[in-house]
């Protein structure tokens, strides 16, 4: 796995990472109920030409988009160095069917610079169906298999696995669809009709931010959202965070950049700030 260096860190960023050398111990949690009024009335508008479109790919596609214009949320650190992620992915975890024993799959979005939600709304859409129609095989195929394993090969392996991943040396096939290996991780809990909640991240991988999505619900004719935000205090300062977040709010509210590349820099107008 080839590794670049973030740009621009300060001695004071490198330092935190000593302090903190694990992701887990580096965890920050923002909550934030939104206004997504427009961004819901967009989005059925959307779906009259374009019935595929759902409010999950929206959601999926403005998180690129802040990613794209908050560049630092796209670090992450290993090995105690700060390193910026090549592409902006998105990943999240597929049921086969929604069954207490039903196989999760993991699926990882890239969201290319010149994408709108309409790409991305047609490549989750057929990923999905892919992998719940076809046998597993792959990362899920290898996760299965080692977990089976007894604990005196498996431990052992695991440790093996985790060293190589600290030292960025892991295989591309452990690494192209893992969803660990992804920008950020997303949960849409709207899907089970509940709010945000607070998800940890894990020191595996190089997902600096786990965000979560509650249902879609109606109030007084307008229509809100919770979103709940882990992030790695490493990557970043807190009003670097709060900066992205207040940004998302900000498309959620003109969500004609939905059809923007994805790459297109958002900036809030000093009037809506």
């Amino acid at each position: 796995m080839r590794r670049t260096k973030a740009p621009n860190t300060t001695g004071m960023a490198t330092l935190l990472c000593d302090f903190k050398p694990n992701r887990c111990d580096s965890a920050v949690y923002m909550n934030r109920k939104l206004d997504v009024t427009e961004f819901v009335k967009y989005i059925k508008n959307l779906k009259k030409e374009h019935e595929n479109v759902t409010f999950f790919h929206g959601l999926v596609f403005l998180l690129g988009k802040t990613l794209y214009s908050r560049p630092k949320m796209n670090y992450y650190v290993q090995d105690r160095h700060i390193f910026t992620h090549d592409d902006v992915s998105i990943s999240f975890v597929a049921k086969e069917k929604f069954e207490d024993d039903s196989v999760e799959l993991l699926t990882v979005v890239k969201i290319p610079e010149d994408s709108t939600v309409l790409d991305i709304s047609e490549f989750v859409y057929n990923q999905v169906k892919k992998i719940r129609n076809a046998k597993h095989g792959g990362l899920d195929n290898f996760v299965d298999k080692i977990g089976h394993l007894p604990n005196i090969i498996r431990v052992p392996l695991i440790g093996i696995l985790k060293y190589m991943d600290r030292k960025g040396c892991l295989p591309k096939s452990l690494i192209a669809d893992n969803l660990y290996y992804s920008s950020a991780i997303v949960s849409n809990l709207g899907t089970f009709k509940t709010g945000a909640i607070y998800h940890n991240l894990t020191n595996f991988g190089t997902a600096s931010s786990l965000i979560t999505f509650g249902e879609i619900v109606e109030e007084d004719g307008k229509y809100f959202m919770e979103i709940g935000a882990t992030i790695d205090e490493r990557i970043a300062d807190g009003f670097y965070f709060v900066k992205a977040l207040k940004l998302l709010e900000y498309m959620f509210k003109h969500p004609e950049v939905l059809m923007e590349p994805a790459s297109k820099h958002v900036e809030i107008p000093e009037s809506e700030k």
